[in-house]
């Protein structure tokens, strides 16, 4: 008589081989996830450099509006009215991953104050924006020479 079916050891190995599998696949997703969510929170500092550099270069104000789970910069038209930028321009409106949130902004050293609009003219302007992640919280700060300098409070408040 022949037995048909799997022994114990066999389905344990097909277990061990779907668990490791899947663990796999898990923290592909969560890597996928913190690497995307890293590159966003370097592109906001790109993008406020940018607003800077092309409010001195043409002379139209630009302000960046830091918005829940999104943000967008506007430009000044002829007639004294907001235009958000929109289309494939840098500066068009873009959500944030859904780890991040925003959690203050101050301008000129003043205490922070809620949903100021952050207006980038002829010189860059000195302002602080804090931004949290998973691992803690970034803080965009601007610098003279009108770059924005980028820093990570972690979580257990030690910088880096």
């Amino acid at each position: 008589m022949i037995a048909r079916g799997f022994t114990l050891i066999e389905v344990m190995v097909v277990l061990v081989i779907l668990g490791i599998t899947s663990a796999a696949v898990s923290f592909s997703i969560t890597g996928l996830q913190s690497r995307q969510t890293e590159q966003e929170m370097d592109r906001l500092r790109l993008v406020l450099e940018t607003a800077g550099e092309r409010a001195a270069v043409t002379g139209t104000p630009i302000a960046a509006e830091f918005l829940p789970g999104r943000y967008r910069f506007s430009t000044l038209d002829t007639d004294g009215h907001w235009r958000p930028i929109v289309g494939d321009d840098p500066l068009a409106e873009r959500p944030l991953p859904d780890d991040l949130s925003w959690v203050s902004l101050s301008i000129n050293n003043q205490p922070p104050v809620s949903d100021p609009p952050l207006i980038f003219n002829s010189e860059m302007p000195r302002f602080e924006l804090h931004l949290r992640g998973p691992d803690g919280e970034r803080e965009y700060r601007s610098r003279a020479d009108g770059s924005v300098e980028m820093k990570i409070v972690p979580i257990n408040g030690a910088s880096s």
